[in-house]
């Protein structure tokens, strides 16, 4: 690599493919919005028949997933509104 082609360590993105990222991020978190909370509901259903922790355990990690990709969205699209 020659020394005038270097790379930066923190390249600032096109705001448009962050955009398109930050929407993507928001299409996949939609529905899982609404999965996460069906399957804790299912997850506690499970508790009382047969004390089975699998589904509770999988909804609250779905969720948790959910919260985390909905804040990397809403970060994604402000940062490309707001670049310079």
């Amino acid at each position: 690599m020659k020394p005038d082609q270097k790379k930066e360590n923190f390249e600032v993105e096109e705001p448009r493919t962050l955009l398109k990222t930050g929407v993507k991020y928001l299409a996949i978190s939609v529905p899982l919005l609404f999965i996460s909370p069906i399957v804790i509901t299912i997850g506690f259903k499970a508790i009382k028949k047969n004390d089975n922790y699998i589904m509770i355990v999988l909804g609250l990690i779905l969720a948790f997933f959910t919260i985390i990709l909905v804040v990397q969205a809403f970060r994604k699209i402000l940062k490309s509104l707001f670049s310079r």
